[in-house]
């Protein structure tokens, strides 16, 4: 897999013309009792950069109360300013981690810290206390090889 990223060189009209390759994402946060709500709203909302953010209320395993945040964004102007704002350094780790971040089911994963988020900045997690987003990614067929190579291309238009 060594030179599965190593892409020719494009120029600026063709980098903007790289194929969107999501479908949109879906960002989901975990409001625990323990947590300020608004305070996991805004930071949803700023991760996200959606206008409406949905509240659901659960309970967790053992009767604890917990409301799951989700939110939506589908066109391409979003759905390029969220990857824009990750900055080169996140962008360069999510093309060096691609392939655990992609499933048989061609659904692209990343988590984001929850209480950076709050503070109005995107930092990728490894952690439980996320901002969770997923997005499917346009690959017809649908393989994951095609979707790594979609992907990639998209990611990577972000680094030149």
């Amino acid at each position: 897999m060594e030179g599965f990223f190593a892409w020719k060189e494009i120029s600026n009209v063709q980098q903007m013309m790289v194929q969107m390759a999501f479908h949109g994402l879906n960002f989901r946060a975990f409001v625990h009792s323990t947590e300020d709500e608004e305070r996991v709203v805004k930071a949803m909302a700023f991760a996200s950069g959606a206008s409406e953010v949905s509240r659901t209320k659960s309970s967790g395993y053992h009767g604890n109360p917990i409301t799951i945040l989700e939110a939506t964004v589908k066109r391409r102007k979003e759905i390029d300013a969220f990857f824009g704002r990750l900055g080169k350094i996140a962008i360069e780790e999510l093309v060096r981690t691609l392939e655990r971040r992609i499933d048989d089911d061609c659904s692209f994963f990343l988590r984001l810290d929850k209480q950076e988020a709050y503070l109005g900045r995107l930092v990728l997690a490894e952690k439980d206390d996320v901002v969770a987003v997923r997005a499917k990614v346009k690959a017809y067929p649908c393989r994951k090889s095609i979707a790594l190579e979609a992907v990639a291309r998209y990611l990577e238009s972000y680094l030149e």
